[in-house]
């Protein structure tokens, strides 16, 4: 018998482990797996069969913005995608769900919350979060169209996608990657092929769309 599988893809070693308790609890016949950045993420995407559900942080080593979300539903269109932040602002919640993210939970939410769900989103639910309106702004189609083109990247693509957003040149993507500079350029004329673009500039401000709008900060 196949043990279904839960993925909680999460840097935050407490919060992942509180939010596995939780759907241990919720759900005991599925195995619930961690990942703490992309790298890990793809791997054990890649390798498990039966990945029933992806809670996906927002900030993960390794992603621009949602870029991690918008490779994996690209890549795994039959397993749906929570995605978790602390950051609730009305556009990025607006533009996970444009990204297909099946639902976005607060980090800040309680317990009963998440296990409403996640069980909704099992069922099949999409489009959950409980402040999005309709008057929420609507993802631009060129920026859907770049995460559709994130979506292409192979997993070594997108890495390095992410280091040239970080300012990162050629020689020094190869030496964090260990590869020859003639490998990152090759990787670089897919990538911008990918993009529909045609230089480096270009390329940064691309992924940049995937990039989460911050909560506005309140006065004292």
């Amino acid at each position: 018998m196949t043990i279904k599988t839960i993925l909680i893809a999460d840097d935050h070693p407490l919060f992942s482990g509180a939010i596995g308790g939780i759907l241990k609890d919720l759900l005991p016949d599925h195995q619930i797996l961690s990942a703490p950045d992309v790298d890990s993420l793809q791997k054990v995407a890649e390798r498990e069969t039966e990945l029933s559900l992806l809670l996906l942080d927002l900030n993960m080593p390794g992603a621009v913005g949602f870029s991690a979300l918008s490779w994996f539903v690209g890549n795994f269109p039959a397993t749906p995608v929570i995605m978790i932040s602390a950051n609730g602002h009305s556009t990025t919640v607006r533009k996970a769900l444009d990204f297909g993210a099946a639902a976005f939970i607060e980090k800040s939410a309680d317990k009963a919350t998440i296990e409403q769900c996640v069980l909704a989103v099992l069922h099949g639910e999409t489009g959950l979060h409980p402040n999005l309106t309709i008057s929420s702004r609507p993802t631009q189609l060129e920026t859907i169209d770049t995460a559709a083109a994130i979506a292409s990247l192979t997993p070594q693509q997108l890495k390095v996608a992410s280091m040239l957003v970080e300012g990162l040149l050629n020689k020094q993507i190869a030496y964090e990657l260990n590869v020859k500079e003639a490998t990152i350029k090759a990787h670089m004329t897919e990538i911008m092929r990918k993009l529909g673009v045609f230089s480096r500039t270009q390329a940064v401000l691309a992924l940049s769309q995937l990039a989460a709008e911050q909560p506005q900060e309140h006065a004292p």
